[in-house]
C-alpha cells in the first residue's frame, strides 16, 4: 500500500496540503479544459457524522487555490447518493474520505459520466472510483490508477506519469 499515510487519514481530515496537491495535479491534466473556472464537485458519503459539514469546509478551502495556468476552482459540494444525478458540468471531482466506501456505487458513476476523481482516502484506490489518490505527510505521493483513467479518458503529461506510482 502506500508509504505515507498520516494520522490525519485515520480521523478522515482533509489538509490544506491535500487541497493544493489536488489542484497542481489537475495541472498536469493534458485534456483539461482551459476556457474558464474548473468546476470541482466535492463528494462526501450522507451517512457520515459531519461530512457535509467537512466537504464544505474542503469545498471553501479548494476553492481559494489558484488553479492551474491561472484559473479559478468553482467547487460544489454534493452528497455521493446525488452525484449521477446532478446536471452541473464537472471539471473534477474530489472524493472525501469515507465517500467511496458509504454505499453508493461511485465506480460506476465514474465510469459513466468519465469524470476524473480524485481522494486522499486510500479505499478508493481498492474501491476503483478515484483516478488519482493524493497523500501529503513529509512529501506528496500520488498513486495513478492507469485503468481507470483510461476510461474516464484522463491524459496526464509524461512529467507527471514519471513522478507517480501506477497501479
Amino acid at each position: 500500500m502506500l508509504a505515507c499515510i498520516p494520522a490525519a487519514r485515520a480521523a478522515g481530515e482533509v489538509t490544506s496540503a491535500d487541497l493544493q496537491a489536488t489542484a497542481r495535479s489537475l495541472g498536469f491534466l493534458e485534456n483539461l479544459r482551459r476556457d474558464g473556472p474548473l468546476v470541482i464537485g466535492i463528494v462526501y458519503a450522507p451517512s457520515g457524522a459531519d461530512a457535509r459539514t467537512a466537504a464544505g469546509q474542503a469545498a471553501e478551502r479548494l476553492a481559494s487555490i489558484p488553479g492551474p495556468n491561472g484559473s479559478t476552482l468553482r467547487t460544489i459540494v454534493i452528497a455521493a447518493d446525488g452525484l449521477d444525478q446532478t446536471s452541473e458540468r464537472l471539471d473534477a471531482i474530489f472524493l472525501m474520505p469515507g465517500a467511496s466506501t458509504g454505499g453508493t456505487p461511485l465506480s460506476g458513476v465514474v465510469r459513466r459520466r468519465r469524470l476524473l476523481s480524485i481522494s486522499t482516502d486510500p479505499a478508493c484506490i481498492d474501491q476503483q472510483c478515484c483516478v488519482l489518490m493524493v497523500c501529503t505527510g513529509s512529501g506528496v505521493e500520488i498513486v495513478l490508477q492507469t485503468a481507470l483513467a483510461d476510461v474516464v479518458g484522463a491524459r496526464f503529461s509524461t512529467v507527471f506519469m514519471m513522478m507517480v506510482k501506477r497501479q
